[in-house]
């Protein structure tokens, strides 16, 4: 007599194996879903770290940070030397620390660089911009792969005749451009410090 398998096995051998198959294809969706995270995380980290290395680039050979040429103001309320040539369009706020002048945490910076051209950087709509003398418009420096959720500068030395060569602290937080939540909302924060070349002064003035 030719033996078979019953109803019963079968039923129970199909749903073995179709639990089987779901926690395989479960397992490698998934791994699929964290190369995707993690391919992001690292394009968006690669486009800002060129960016910051523009940025960089710039104020370490430029001068007369967040100052107005000439006219050097008293900069929201503060007095002293600790307060001046620092202006309200780049959204400043003193701190007393460092010392012994403190330091300005501002929202976006402006500059001169070794041209003379004028220099701005700052957040709109998750984009890191640049803006100056030798182009039209303002124009994104970060790609449509990376969301910037926030960009602040901290300056320092930037004062006219205080004798200290300007030192800025830029920190921002980036994050994948992404509708997926887990991916959008996996923030990375960066940050790097530079030097300017010169102490900053308005050229020809007694302060250079």
């Amino acid at each position: 007599m030719k033996k078979g398998f019953t109803l019963i096995e079968m039923l129970v051998t199909v749903g073995l194996f179709a639990i089987i198959i779901t926690i395989a294809v479960g397992g490698f969706v998934n791994a699929i879903h964290t190369q995707q995270q993690v391919s992001s995380l690292i394009s968006a980290q690669s486009n800002v770290s060129l960016s910051l290395e523009e940025m960089t680039r710039e104020i370490r050979t430029g001068y007369l940070f967040c100052s107005a040429i000439g006219n050097p103001g008293p900069g929201q309320g503060v007095t002293g030397t600790a307060a001046a040539n620092a202006l309200p369009d780049c959204g400043c706020v003193f701190s007393a620390s460092p010392a012994p002048d403190g330091a300005w945490t501002c929202s976006a910076i402006d500059f001169y660089d070794s041209g003379g051209n004028h220099i701005e950087y700052f957040l709109q709509n998750g984009m890191l911009m640049e803006s100056s003398t030798e182009s039209m418009a303002a124009q994104s420096i970060t790609g449509d792969t990376v969301s910037v959720k926030y960009l602040q500068f901290q300056l320092f030395g930037q004062t006219e005749g205080d004798h200290w060569p300007p030192r800025i602290t830029v920190s921002l937080g980036i994050a994948p451009s992404s509708t997926d939540p887990a991916v959008a909302n996996d923030v990375s924060n960066l940050q790097t410090t530079v030097s300017a070349r010169t102490i900053d002064c308005v050229p020809g003035t007694d302060q250079c």
